[in-house]
């Protein structure tokens, strides 16, 4: 009982806050374009508590502790999906989203997903700086026998140049190259071995942990090589933060485009229970464990809203892109049938993750 609380706990605390920081994007750019903000709520549902500040926003916390919203004048539900003039003042509707030109529109808009990487950005860096940089060098300490590294030849002691002519310079950038790769794909792999350069080929097994698949060569780093550099000066930590926010978001895409195109399983996705379990285990594993998690959600929820899906932001992003070429929006009707059509793809989407996410935990739990 007590670990299902601790996973609930996680879950609401990790979502709640991601939410309320993309939702703290929208507020705050909707504020400095001039926009009124209604009603800025974390939760849904039954008003627990509200306050009302100088500029007439109603701060509020509600029942159902999963995520939040921002509602500006003129919105006509709380996903800002539609708006209207309808029954506002004259005078006020200077203030509503609606009568805003099309870059302050946008800039609204983005500012969510955009918060979402700045906070995660901003979270990576104090990371870094406050604890350093583990750097684990690009040397294979231990190759698995009769793994694909063991069977191309790869041996203790040798140094990963490049990975199909992708540049390596630590451990984990062999472990991030190969754990994004297409199943079925063959690596050209170069090394450097006792002065010398050397190129192999191999092609990644494809394990199973636990209803996840993922590639694998079979070769891990050697722990004495293992090097804890604790003087990252605060700039350096932000280009670390960069390039990692980068990389992390650069490989959702690969990943996505591999289970487009069936290039590889979709085994691996989560659904809300699956980020619910993965939570609950951050947060056993520690503070450090439960930050990076922060990190990595927030990359997550800004990515996934930045995809050209109607409903999300990036629908309305798209949206906005049409009208700037068209010189005048999408009609209604046109708009709504594609809201109708992104909603019932987002609800399919929870539908199969959930499919996947079921079994897993139950065979967690019950073995």
């Amino acid at each position: 009982m007590l670990t299902t609380l601790v996973y609930i706990f996680a879950f609401v605390f990790v979502l709640s806050l991601v939410v309320v920081i993309h939702e703290g994007g929208h507020f705050a750019v909707a504020r400095m374009c001039g926009v009124q903000v209604t009603d800025f709520s974390v939760g849904f549902g039954k008003e627990l508590w509200h306050r009302v500040d100088k500029k007439g926003t109603r701060w509020k916390i509600c029942a159902i502790p999963l995520g939040g919203y921002v509602k500006m004048l003129g919105d006509e539900d709380a996903a800002s999906a539609k708006s209207s003039t309808d029954g506002i003042a004259a005078d006020m509707v200077k203030y509503t989203f609606l009568a805003q030109p099309l870059w302050k529109r946008a800039a609204i808009i983005f500012a969510g997903p955009g918060m979402n990487y700045l906070s995660a950005v901003v979270l990576l860096t104090g990371i870094i700086f406050t604890m350093g940089e583990v750097v684990v060098p690009a040397v294979v300490g231990h190759v698995k026998p009769e793994s694909p590294a063991a069977v191309a030849g790869m041996q203790e002691g040798d140094k990963v140049i490049s990975i199909n002519g992708e540049q390596v310079e630590m451990f984990q950038d062999i472990q991030r190259i190969v754990r994004v790769t297409e199943f079925g794909k063959t690596l050209n792999v170069v090394l450097e071995r006792n002065g010398k350069q050397e190129e192999v080929s191999l092609t990644p097994r494809i394990m199973d942990d636990a209803g996840t698949e993922f590639p694998v060569i079979g070769v891990s780093p050697s722990p004495e090589l293992v090097v804890m550099n604790d003087n990252v000066g605060l700039m350096q930590a932000f280009g670390l933060a960069v390039r990692d926010v980068y990389r992390m978001t650069a490989d959702t895409l690969t990943y996505l485009g591999q289970v487009l195109f069936e290039h590889r399983s979709a085994k691996d996705m989560r659904g809300p229970l699956g980020i619910a379990e993965a939570s609950g285990d951050a947060l056993q594993g520690g503070l450090l464990s439960l930050l990076m998690f922060i990190v990595q959600i927030s990359i997550a929820v800004g990515f996934m809203n930045l995809l050209p899906v109607p409903v999300l932001d990036g629908g309305h992003l798209a949206f906005y892109a049409v009208e700037a070429i068209r010189g005048k929006p999408l009609s209604e009707k046109t708009q709504n049938s594609f809201l109708i059509a992104g909603m019932s793809l987002l609800f399919l989407l929870l539908a199969y993750t959930m499919f996947l996410d079921v079994p897993r935990i139950a065979e967690r739990i019950f073995g």
